[in-house]
């Protein structure tokens, strides 16, 4: 019964961070929604069962998300190429029929972390003896995948009818590609996830990790989605670069102090509670300011975002008791 819960909680979980707390999907859309419980749910949970039954950890799962983007925003929306969807070709950088600036948002930070990376996380600190373990037997994982598959085929229908645009069948065969490999690197190339010995060491406490994944989030999402608003020359050569490596290098000098500290001693619940919550909080922010388009669309958000700041703190508490039953009982 456990196991189902899991899966449920994170088929619901996923969406919800990816779109609705940030605003993608605006109160005042609600059909959206089912669009987004059909591919977010379900792609987050095949990942997770994938990544599990092969014994691999974060770093799968976050090349898992990038092959997750690509085929979301590459294969069956399009935007990655699409010069007239939303404001993403503003952005900058659209070379070879490419949004690049956009692209990598995409595939550093929006997929892997918020759509994938974070509702996993949050899944499993809700259930810590589900962690390393599937959720779903032979049967369920191959109901999932229809689901997925189906979930993308909608999504490419949708898309068609919202924004038509035509893709190239060699760029779509690229995207294929590239995808494979990144599944194909992240579930047989990796290593499996081993135990490590713990070392000591200082990290910092856990609002200094929030205020870092926060800052982190906000300046790889917000440099490439908001100044081009205000500074117009960003999206021209060669200040273009700046919105451009922005987010893989937020993300790789978030990855690398994690990478520091995780194998320390002193790293527990909290401090990953921290990590994901900053990056949360950051994504709400940048949502309200780029997303919410109407009074009340903006109080909605606000809305959601208190009551997503009472889940953490509950998650917090959560998980305060659970060390404490630990330390009693050792």
């Amino acid at each position: 019964m456990r196991r189902w819960l899991f899966a449920l909680a994170l088929i619901v979980i996923a969406p919800l961070v990816a779109e609705v707390l940030s605003g993608s999907t605006p109160i005042t859309q609600p059909g959206l929604l089912l669009v987004d419980l059909v591919i977010y749910g379900p792609g987050a949970l095949l990942i997770r069962e994938l990544v599990r039954r092969r014994h691999r950890g974060w770093a799968s799962i976050l090349l898992m998300g990038a092959a997750y983007g690509l085929i979301e925003e590459g294969l069956a929306l399009q935007s990655l190429f699409n010069p007239t969807y939303a404001t993403v070709a503003l952005w900058g950088a659209r070379i070879f029929g490419v949004n690049w600036v956009y692209t990598t948002v995409v595939l550093t930070w929006i997929h892997p972390l918020w759509s994938v990376a974070i509702p996993i996380a949050l899944t499993e600190l809700l259930f810590p003896a589900q962690r390393v373990l599937p959720s779903l037997g032979r049967f369920g994982l191959v109901a999932l995948s229809v689901w997925y598959v189906l979930g993308v085929a909608l999504l490419a229908l949708f898309a068609r009818t919202g924004y038509p645009y035509s893709v190239s069948p060699l760029i779509l065969c690229a995207v294929i590609v590239i995808a494979l490999l990144l599944v194909v690197s992240a579930l047989f190339v990796l290593p499996e996830q081993r135990p490590q010995a713990e070392r000591s060491g200082q990290i910092p406490n856990p609002f200094g990790i929030l205020l870092l994944s926060g800052i982190s989030a906000f300046l790889a999402l917000g440099v490439p989605a908001l100044l081009w608003h205000l500074f117009p020359m960003l999206t021209q050569f060669p200040l273009v670069l700046v919105p451009l490596l922005a987010p893989p290098i937020a993300a790789l000098i978030l990855i690398w102090r994690v990478v520091d500290w995780a194998p320390l001693s002193s790293w527990n619940d909290h401090q990953l509670l921290a990590l994901v919550s900053g990056m949360l909080m950051a994504h709400s922010a940048i949502g309200a300011l780029l997303f919410s388009k109407t009074d009340v669309e903006r109080g909605a958000l606000a809305v959601m975002g208190l009551l997503m700041v009472i889940f953490l703190g509950w998650l917090w508490v959560q998980i305060r008791h659970r060390k404490d039953i630990l330390t009693t009982t050792s």
